[in-house]
Formats: structure tokens, C-alpha cells, sequence
């Protein structure tokens, strides 16, 4: 066998020993990581929605990274702890829900960074919604129709938000309550949204005006 021969089947056997090394490490870190998730499923477990345990753990998984092991946490956080998480949820740092015993949220929902959703009535997500950063979904309102009363002391108003499948929302919304956002729906970023959506149109403003149907 020629030297030039040997070097490479040395070559190659060094690069087959450092993939199966690297792909070994893989595994053991996956293992222990699967472990530390099972012991926080427990312990968010005995966690009661919406209680001041509840929102400090949430505000400790919002910091975590998008990523990695922190992202899979934050995600089993809110898969153990809501009335309804759906498969294949993703939710980027810097989200935080109130009233989170009002909030169902359906399969394949993506939520990007610093989104903000208040339950204070009923609030439905539907299957395959895409929800962009700095948006903001809002199920109660203060009331201030008395000029004489402070608008801090007269109360809130509530009412149910549906947002049905397939629907994305762009950047910077806000959609206030009371309101359907029909199915298969685009609202432009930053639109604020104070009426219903029909399905399979392109909403866009402030307020927000239908501009045109998905064809």
C-alpha cells in the first residue's frame, strides 16, 4: 500500500471517530436535557394558571433564549400549564400572557418576539396562525364614558376574540376585543383591528379596512 494511501484511510478513520464522538455527546446532552424537562413538567405542573407562582415562572421562560434548551422550556411551560396548547407550538422570548385560564390556543401557532395577549374574556387561537412581533391581543377595554370619574375607576369592558385557522398577523398590530378574525385572514403590519375580519381577506390601517381578498 502507497503512503499516500495509508494518510488517506488515516485521514478518514480520524473524521469517522470525531462524527461518531460528536454525535455520542449529542445523545448524552439530549438525554440529560430530556431529564431537566421531565422535572420542570412536574413541577409546572402543580403550578395554578394565572396564580403569582404561574406569572414568575413565566417571566423567568420569556428571558430564555429563542433556541435550544430554553426555547423547549418556555414552550413545556405553556403546553402544561394553559386550558389548551396544541401541538407543535412556538413562542419566541419576550412574550407574556395575563389571564392565561382564558387563552386556548390550537396546533402549529407561531408567536414571534415581545407578543402580548390579555385573556380578560375568552380568547380562541386556531390552527396554523402566525402572530408577528410586538403585536398585541386584547380581550378587555377600560370604559370611560363618564367625564366626571376617573377613567381608572370605571371599570372594564370584556368580550370573546376568535382567531380562526390560517391566519397571519403582521408586525405591530392590535387587535381589540369583542372581534372574529375570520379563516385564512391577513391583517398588515401595524393595523389595529376594531371590527370582523372575513375570511380569506387582507385587512390593513388604523382602522383597519379590507384592501383586498386572497385569490
Amino acid at each position: 500500500m502507497k503512503f499516500r494511501e495509508r494518510n488517506k484511510i488515516v485521514e478518514f478513520n480520524e473524521k469517522n471517530i470525531e462524527t461518531i464522538t460528536q454525535t455520542q455527546h449529542m445523545r448524552v446532552r439530549l438525554f440529560f436535557e430530556y431529564i431537566l424537562l421531565q422535572k420542570y413538567k412536574r413541577k409546572y405542573a402543580k403550578l395554578v394558571v394565572g396564580s403569582e407562582k404561574w406569572h414568575k415562572n413565566q417571566e423567568l421562560v420569556s428571558k430564555g433564549h429563542s433556541v435550544g434548551f430554553q426555547a423547549r422550556l418556555r414552550i413545556l411551560f405553556y403546553t402544561v400549564t394553559l386550558p389548551k396548547c396544541g401541538e407543535n407550538l412556538y413562542i419566541n422570548p419576550g412574550t407574556i400572557f395575563y389571564y392565561p385560564h382564558n387563552l386556548y390556543i390550537g396546533d402549529n401557532v407561531y408567536l414571534n418576539r415581545n407578543v402580548f395577549i390579555t385573556a380578560r374574556a375568552k380568547i380562541t387561537i386556531g390552527d396554523n396562525v402566525l402572530i408577528g412581533p410586538n403585536t398585541v391581543i386584547n380581550s378587555g377595554n377600560h370604559l370611560y364614558s363618564d367625564p366626571k370619574t376617573p377613567i381608572c375607576l370605571q371599570g372594564h369592558i370584556s368580550k370573546e376574540i376568535i382567531i380562526e385557522n390560517d391566519v397571519w398577523i403582521g408586525a405591530n398590530t392590535t387587535i381589540l376585543c369583542g372581534l372574529k378574525i375570520g379563516k385564512g385572514s391577513v391583517i398588515a403590519a401595524g393595523s389595529v383591528v376594531n371590527r370582523d375580519v372575513p375570511p380569506y381577506s387582507v385587512v390593513a390601517g388604523v382602522p383597519a379596512r379590507k384592501v383586498k381578498d386572497r385569490t
